[in-house]
C-alpha cells in the first residue's frame, strides 16, 4: 500500500503529492495531479521533470510554458508503457477515492492499493521495460532482494509441483521429456553434487550429438556435467508407471514379512539400467570424437548416470526394501522413482516457506 497526503489550503484546489513515473539518483519525472472541487472534471495536473538539488530535495527543473514558444517550437513527451500503465492506475484510484469522499481542507491521507499485480509482472516480463526494471532493482534493499527472491523461487516451485503432481499418472515419456527439457533445474535436485545442464535429448555413437543422427547408436534422455569435477552425466526417464518388482518374491512367502522374503527387479527396470550402463559405455568410446567437440568443457574421467522410473509409492514394505538394497548396490549410478522426485521439490519449496 501507497500512503498519499493531500494538502488544501481553500475550498477549492487540493494538492495531491506527484506521481513519480521515472527516476534516477539525479533526476525524475512526475506527474502532479491538482483536485479542483469547483469544476465538473475536478481531477488534473501536469508532467514536470525534477532535478535533486545539494539538499537531497526535489525541485523543478526551468521550462518555458506552452504560450512562451516561437512558430516552430513545441514539446514532445514519451512514455513507456510501465509508465502509463502507473499513472493511470494511480490517476483513476485517485479520482474515484476525491469523488467519494470529497474536497476536504488541510491534510489528508489516501492510502492507495499498489498497480495489479499481474500488470506489474507482464511490465516487468517485457523487454522494453528491462532498463527501467533494472534501474528500480538496483534501488532495492538486500532484504527487499532476498524477499523477492524467495517469492520467485517459491512461485516457480509451486508451479512446477502443480504439474508434477498433476501428470504423476500420467505414462506419456514424450511429455516428461518436454517437461524436464522446460525445466531443467529439476533434474539437479536428484544429484548428490552440483550438476550444470547441456543438452536435452542426446545421441551418442554417430557423427554429432545433435538428435538421433545415425543408425546404431544410443541417445540419452539428458546430458549434464558435474559442476565440480567437469566429468559428464547422463540421465534416462521411463513413465511413472514404470515396473520396478514384479509381484512374485524370488525367496520367502510373499507377503510374510519375514526378512527372507525378498525380490528380483522387473525387466523393466534392469533393462533402464542396462540402457544407462550402455549409454555411458558409448560416450566414454566416442567422446573425443564427439562429445568433447560439442562440449569442449566437459571431460569422461567419472561419469555417472541416473534413470528416474516408476513409483516408490506402488511398492509394498518389503518390494521397498529389495528395491533399496538392488538399487545400493549400484554404486556410482542412481536411481530414483518419479514421486521421489516430487518429494525433493515439495522439500526445497519448504526451504522458501521457512
Amino acid at each position: 500500500m501507497e500512503n498519499l497526503i493531500t494538502t488544501s489550503a481553500s475550498k477549492a484546489p487540493m494538492v495531491v503529492p506527484p506521481i513519480v513515473l521515472r527516476e534516477t539518483t539525479v533526476t525524475r519525472l512526475v506527474f502532479c495531479p491538482l483536485w479542483v472541487n469547483a469544476s465538473s472534471n475536478p481531477l488534473r495536473g501536469g508532467f514536470k521533470f525534477q532535478r535533486k538539488s545539494p539538499k537531497e530535495t526535489w525541485e523543478d527543473v526551468d521550462h518555458k510554458p506552452l504560450s512562451g514558444l516561437k512558430k516552430d517550437e513545441g514539446y514532445e513527451l514519451n512514455l513507456a508503457g510501465a509508465e502509463i500503465s502507473v499513472l493511470l492506475n494511480h490517476l483513476d484510484e485517485i479520482n474515484k477515492y476525491l469523488s467519494s469522499h470529497g474536497h476536504q481542507a488541510g491534510n489528508r491521507e489516501i492510502r492507495l492499493s499498489s498497480t495489479n499485480a499481474h500488470d506489474i509482472l507482464l511490465q516487468i516480463g517485457e523487454i522494453d521495460n528491462r532498463d527501467l526494471v533494472i534501474e528500480q532493482l538496483r534501488r532495492l534493499e538486500s532484504e527487499n532482494f532476498d524477499s523477492l527472491g524467495s517469492a520467485i523461487g517459491r512461485a516457480r516451485l509451486e508451479n512446477v509441483i502443480d504439474i508434477f503432481e498433476t501428470n504423476i499418472v500420467n505414462h506419456n515419456e514424450s511429455f516428461w521429456q518436454k517437461f524436464l527439457e522446460q525445466y531443467p533445474w529439476i533434474l539437479q535436485q536428484v544429484f548428490a553434487f552440483p550438476v550444470i545442464f547441456l543438452n536435452g535429448e542426446t545421441y551418442l555413437g554417430g557423427k554429432n550429438s545433435a538428435g538421433r543422427n545415425g543408425f546404431g547408436g544410443s541417445a540419452t534422455d539428458f546430458l549434464l556435467k558435474n559442476g565440480s569435477s567437469g566429468s559428464f552425466s547422463v540421465v534416462e526417464i521411463k513413465t511413472p508407471d514404470c515396473e520396478l518388482v514384479p509381484s512374485a518374491c524370488y525367496r520367502g512367502v510373499q507377503d510374510s514379512g519375514e526378512k527372507n522374503e525378498v525380490y528380483s527387479m522387473h525387466p523393466d527396470l534392469t533393462g533402464g539400467i542396462v540402457q544407462l550402463e550402455n549409454q555411458i559405455h558409448i560416450a566414454i568410446e566416442y567422446f573425443r570424437s564427439q562429445l568433447a567437440e560439442d562440449y569442449p568443457e566437459s571431460n569422461h574421467l567419472n561419469p555417472t548416470g541416473v534413470l528416474i522410473a516408476g513409483n516408490y509409492s506402488a511398492l509394498t514394505i518389503t518390494q521397498q526394501r529389495s528395491f533399496d538394497l538392488f538399487r545400493k548396490s549400484l554404486g556410482k549410478n542412481q536411481i530414483f522413482t518419479f514421486d521421489e522426485v516430487l518429494a525433493k521439490l515439495k522439500l526445497l519449496k519448504s526451504v522458501y516457506e521457512n
